[in-house]
């Protein structure tokens, strides 16, 4: 397989662990802060793993332009409201179901992504996105029976409206990112991402901190007295973010985003296993669907 989709696995991987550390600072941190030390304690990884490359290879930072400084800002912009969103989501459903809810962004990145930057995925692509959103639809009426009632129910409801809004968050911020990568001079990916990652963690943290000191300063506060946990979503962070930007300009954002909701087959397992919370055949029926629809992007 191509190198950037064992990339794309590592980023779900790592995604589901920095989400799940994230879930467990919420009750101490609040929603701001959970979703602050994404970005403030990630800045410190993604930049020693920059420089420490370019020391082994002897690479040079890309100089920066204005275009690659709109769309890098545009996109720290919605992923703090991305992430906002999504942490404020566990409080109405379970650790998958609120997973499932933000990948939405699937079907909404494949839209965005041809108005944006002019790119259609194919048709077998295609088939698997729609695939991978059947299975959303599953885990969206998990709590009741598989129905027309039901579905429209629970799509209606306040969970269901933070998901989608969130998916669509994701889903332009990943095409911006996409974008701001692309504007760099020079063939070195790694390089690229890395320096597309460690400069949006800065405007993030600045933007948010501004924020934060403002409105939520005592969540700011409890940022630096829980830094032992919240390092360890910084890690995950700065790893799952490093490895998004370099498969979104190795391959299309949408089949790498679609490979990428294996994610929901490990967030269904760390919620049985972790969080012990009982799965419903629905959720295993979910999961197939998303393996199927996994497997034909792979065979694209």
């Amino acid at each position: 397989m191509a190198i950037w989709i064992w990339i794309t696995i590592i980023a779900a991987i790592s995604q589901s662990f920095r989400t799940a550390q994230q879930k467990n600072l919420k009750n101490r941190l609040g929603d701001f802060g959970a979703s602050f030390v994404r970005f403030s304690y990630a800045i410190p990884f993604a930049w020693s793993w920059l420089l420490f490359y370019c020391f082994v290879t002897n690479s040079s930072l890309p100089p920066l332009n204005y275009e690659f400084g709109f769309w890098v800002t545009s996109a720290g912009v919605l992923q703090i409201i991305f992430t906002v969103l999504l942490i404020k989501l566990f409080s109405h459903r379970s650790f998958a179901a609120g997973t499932a809810f933000s990948k939405t962004e699937v079907i909404q990145v494949a839209i965005f992504e041809a108005v944006i930057i002019g790119y259609v995925v194919s048709f077998q692509v295609g088939v698997a996105i729609i695939l991978g959103f059947i299975a959303i639809v599953l885990l969206s009426v998990v709590k009741g029976q598989v129905s027309l009632s039901n579905l429209v129910n629970s799509l209606s409801t306040r969970q269901a409206a933070l998901g989608v809004t969130s998916g669509a968050f994701l889903a332009l911020c990943s095409v911006c990112f996409r974008a701001a990568t692309d504007s760099l001079n020079g063939d070195d990916l790694i390089v690229k991402a890395g320096c597309t990652l460690g400069i949006s963690l800065i405007i993030q943290t600045t933007l948010m901190g501004f924020w934060m000191k403002k409105y939520a300063e005592r969540e700011l506060i409890l940022t630096f007295r829980e830094w032992r946990g919240s390092s360890i979503v910084g890690f995950f962070g700065a790893l799952t973010s490093f490895c998004w930007f370099y498969a979104f300009s190795a391959n299309a954002v949408a089949p790498v985003r679609a490979i990428g909701q294996i994610e929901l087959v490990l967030a269904l397992l760390i919620s049985m296993f972790f969080f012990r919370e009982k799965p419903s055949w629905k959720e295993v029926a979910a999961i197939f669907l998303l393996l199927i629809s996994i497997i034909l992007v792979l065979l694209d």
